[in-house]
């Protein structure tokens, strides 16, 4: 078999000896480019007793469809009350490029010539540039960028002699930087436009699944694995009352590498992190009001559906209704916590409220002494000299407030944090 040697060329990534295809693959893939000072620890405080309130939501493609997009869901994003924690899809249009490059890939080696990968290149650098301006973290950001590239062209090139089992395992990893691109330039908007205290993680880091081989593809979340990555995580990391969350990939629990949620996965994302938060609700943000009868934009005569039990919601996705997927639904109907479907383009409108009735949906309380909450204080960023500060002075959308819940009782944050995830602040 032929050997390769890999990506010595990049900077500040350890030294890789010539290894042969198969093994190259999953060596490759398991420890991806090099993290920098986005490993910096903090500490939480820890306070027996105290709870923290969290609210999931989650953003698609179409709400990332340009500059302007992410500005306007940083902004939307910003007059959310309390502690949110924020699932985002790859920007509109990415994840099929990269799907697109992959193909490419397995029949030439000239695949960084193609339209995909120059489409893909300039659109985020685009947005980055236009979004964060002639600043460090634009600087930092447009680096982490081209090392991504880098190592994503290393992993490629690899294509074209691997076995098909590789080729999928490539694919994967390839087509889940989209949603990390997404989540660490919306996170650097949030602390630059808006300055809060907003965190990024790849849920690579700690969300575990064992994807089985039954014909539906099902996807089994390993929750206890989870848990703990996730406890671990937030150990480390600052204190935060944003955290952008990278939606659709995760890492498989036989082999520890990374995979995806397939299609809609950014949705399960959502419901797998409101559970693990244990989240008073979890909030999807798509293009459409909510549920209907039918398909609003192919029968005008289509009634919209302000409430739906678990149950109904299930059973819907399981005629054809395209909203919201059946897997996704699951992990929120299990735990009781009420999923909303809004409009991100017409917030007029309260959306369609699925679960349980409003005075069985708050979310059970942990007893785990661990736990973190959210003060006044002060933090120094590491990637420029001003101080950014924590301000609990937010301005409350007290519509979106109402049409959500009727009321916001505090939950426990059941996490902590793992030393390898890369924290934007």
């Amino acid at each position: 078999m032929n050997t390769q040697v890999l990506y010595n060329d990049i900077p500040n990534t350890p030294e890789v000896q010539s290894v042969k295809i198969g093994s190259s693959v999953l060596e490759v893939v398991r420890r991806g480019p090099v993290k920098d000072r986005l490993n910096k620890r903090h500490q939480y405080d820890r306070v027996k007793g105290a709870r923290s309130g969290w609210h999931v939501h989650k953003f698609g493609g179409s709400s990332f469809a340009d500059p302007e997009c992410y500005k306007f869901v940083a902004g939307l994003i910003n007059t959310f009350d309390g502690k949110n924690l924020i699932v985002v899809s790859a920007m509109s249009g990415i994840t099929n490029n990269l799907y697109a490059v992959c193909e490419r890939a397995k029949v030439c080696s000239s695949f960084v010539e193609s339209a995909e990968w120059s489409l893909l290149q300039s659109r985020i650098l685009d947005v980055i540039a236009l979004r964060l301006g002639e600043t460090l973290a634009q600087t930092k950001e447009v680096q982490r960028f081209n090392t991504d590239l880098k190592y994503l062209t290393t992993v490629l090139s690899l294509m074209q002699d691997a076995s098909e089992d590789d080729r999928e395992l490539i694919t994967s990893l390839v087509v889940g930087y989209g949603e990390i691109w997404s989540a660490r330039l919306l996170t650097q908007i949030m602390r630059l436009d808006h300055h809060r205290s907003a965190a990024f993680m790849d849920a690579r880091d700690v969300l575990v699944v064992d994807p089985t081989e039954d014909d539906n593809n099902t996807i089994d979340v390993c929750w206890d694995v989870t848990r703990t990555k996730l406890k671990k995580w937030f150990v480390n990391r600052k204190r935060c009352d944003v955290l952008v969350v990278t939606g659709f990939i995760a890492r498989t629990l036989a082999d520890d590498l990374p995979t995806t949620l397939k299609r809609n996965g950014s949705d399960f994302s959502a419901t797998i992190f409101s559970v693990l938060s244990k989240a008073h609700s979890v909030t999807v943000w798509k293009d459409v009001d909510g549920m209907y009868t039918s398909d609003p934009k192919k029968n005008p005569d289509a009634v919209f559906i302000p409430y739906q039990t678990f149950e109904e919601a299930e059973e819907a996705s399981l005629r054809g209704a395209f909203v919201l997927q059946k897997d996704c639904i699951e992990p929120a109907r299990l735990a009781n916590i009420p999923i909303f479907l809004r409009n991100c383009f017409n917030l007029s409108c309260p959306g369609t409220r699925i679960g349980p009735p409003d005075d069985q949906s708050i979310a059970s309380n942990s007893d785990d002494e661990t736990i973190f909450f959210m003060d006044e204080s002060v933090a120094q960023s590491p990637w420029h000299e001003e101080v950014v500060y924590f301000n609990e002075d937010r301005c409350e959308n007290q519509e979106f407030l109402e049409a959500c819940a009727d009321a916001m009782p505090d939950n426990v944050m059941n996490g902590a944090s793992d030393t390898n995830s890369s924290l934007l602040i």
